[in-house]
């Protein structure tokens, strides 16, 4: 972790405080790469993947903006009428789509496509924060998607291009 600037120490304090560590985008990204690519992945090149995701100052501008409009939604005066919108995730709202796209979209169009997938599709984590009601969670789950397509572009990357 000390290889992290200040801004990504951040984000990753940040998404533990909502429930996502690094094992889990670890884990996420390695089971995407089985189902997807057909491989197992090499967990030395997955962490080292995710760190050149979190190395750009704009990923984590992405994260913690989508943190904290979570948090921020969580103490909106339940009178106003987005906070109902948000507590339910509403289907017009697509803000924290725009996000996660803009965050997948630095690693390449195929991070975008496979964010699409992982947000539709909700596996593990991202489902189970998405489906939390006891806390308002719009940005977490695709802001979680587009780290683990990210990590998996990079992952790809690293080992010499997409050759699967």
């Amino acid at each position: 972790m000390s290889d992290y600037s200040d801004l990504a120490l951040a984000s990753v304090h940040q998404l533990s405080e909502r429930g996502v560590d690094l094992q889990d985008i670890y884990d996420l990204t390695s089971v995407f790469l089985q189902q997807h690519y057909h491989f197992v992945a090499d967990t030395v090149t997955v962490k080292n993947a995710f760190n050149l995701v979190l190395k750009r100052d704009e990923v984590n501008d992405i994260i913690l903006t989508g943190l904290y409009l979570d948090a921020l939604a969580e103490t909106m005066p339940d009178s106003q009428p987005l906070k109902a919108r948000l507590a339910r995730d509403a289907n017009g709202h697509n803000v924290d789509e725009i996000l996660a796209i803009g965050l997948a979209s630095q690693f390449s169009a195929a991070a975008v496509v496979h964010y699409g997938w992982l947000d539709n599709e909700k596996p593990g984590l991202i489902g189970v924060l998405n489906d939390k009601k006891d806390s308002i969670n719009v940005y977490i789950d695709d802001i979680l998607a587009a780290l683990v397509a990210s990590t998996a572009m990079t992952y790809l990357e690293l080992k010499g291009g997409n050759k699967f």
